[in-house]
């Protein structure tokens, strides 16, 4: 199966300390610590809990289409940097959290540092041999679309149902 052009330029390349860095965020935990440390300090109060709650939603609609697409990890077919993980390769949930994490910070001030933060996340998926260009654009597609339909949905809820809610979320 060939990959596209920067599924294989960027698994090709070998920077040390981008290696170390894409190595922790592959780490599920610290991920989840970055991801969460991130939600936290650009998100206050309830609707910091409405954007975790929204993060989780997205990650699960980022494993339920892995099962249901069912594409093959690149590193099956090619070298990587890492050990090929289990699973399978499309969406990247790491690419679904960190661009639903940067559309709900988008308007905040600096929002735009999350944008970059999600970029760099899909790159480094890439560059670790485990993804392909196609996996972290999906995921990117997905982690906006559920992110937006969330809070769409969120939205047309009546208030009388909110209530219960309320004093977790906004």
């Amino acid at each position: 199966m060939p990959f596209d052009i920067i599924t294989m330029w960027a698994s090709q390349l070998n920077i040390p300390l981008l290696t170390v860095v894409a190595q922790i965020l592959d780490n599920d935990l610290l991920f989840l610590a970055i991801i969460l440390f991130l939600a936290f300090i650009g998100e206050q109060g309830k609707k910091r809990n409405r954007l975790i709650l929204t993060l989780v939603f997205v990650y699960i609609l980022s494993a339920g289409a892995k099962y249901l697409v069912h594409e093959v990890r690149p590193c099956t077919l090619i070298p990587s940097k890492i050990e090929c993980p289990d699973g399978f390769s499309f969406p990247s949930s790491h690419a679904v959290v960190a661009f639903a994490l940067a559309v709900g910070l988008w308007k905040k001030p600096n929002g735009w540092i999350y944008t970059i933060f999600a970029i760099f996340v899909a790159f480094t998926r890439i560059y670790l041999g485990v993804h392909t260009m196609f996996d972290v654009l999906g995921g990117m597609v997905i982690g906006i679309l559920g992110y937006l339909v969330v809070e769409i949905v969120w939205e047309k809820i009546p208030e009388d149902f909110k209530k219960p809610f309320s004093f977790i979320l906004e």
